[in-house]
């Protein structure tokens, strides 16, 4: 069967929300990519620009990503060179995260969101950024008050 015999796909809105965020984040992590880093390392990168020295379940609880995934992110930026891992001084239990000197230098990078945003609202008038972020975080509201 040939794709021209589908009926085009239902109006929803997980699966435009869906699309949507995977090409959004292929965006991001092409525009990164000259960097060296990935979206979601960027993502926690961002957190340390602004507090370093951040507990593994700070930057969890910041990117909305379980634990075990920030674990894993955090490992190939130390892989990378760009964070250490070192023991809390109060708490040798708990993990500290901190930026190396490659890491600090990217810091030029810690408003990568307002290029990728520009890119992504071109042709959006003020008005219309405004009402889309609101929409979008009434649709993230009633999201999770269904949870």
């Amino acid at each position: 069967m040939s794709t021209g015999d589908l009926e085009p796909p239902a109006r929803s809105l997980g699966r435009l929300l869906n699309n949507t965020t995977s090409m959004t984040n292929a965006l991001a992590n092409e525009m990164l990519a000259e960097y060296g880093l990935t979206l979601p390392q960027w993502v926690l990168m961002s957190a340390l620009w602004r507090r370093d020295g951040l507990l593994v379940s700070e930057l969890s609880t910041f990117s909305g990503n379980l634990l075990p995934a920030t674990s894993r992110i955090v490992a190939r930026m130390e892989d990378a060179g760009l964070v250490e891992r070192r023991p809390d001084a109060q708490d040798r239990r708990a993990v500290r995260v901190y930026l190396t000197d490659k890491g600090k230098a990217l810091s030029h990078l810690g408003k990568f969101y307002l290029q990728a945003n520009a890119r992504l609202l071109d042709g959006f008038s003020e008005a219309e950024i405004e009402t889309l972020f609101d929409l979008l975080s009434r649709i993230r509201a009633n999201a999770s008050q269904s949870r």
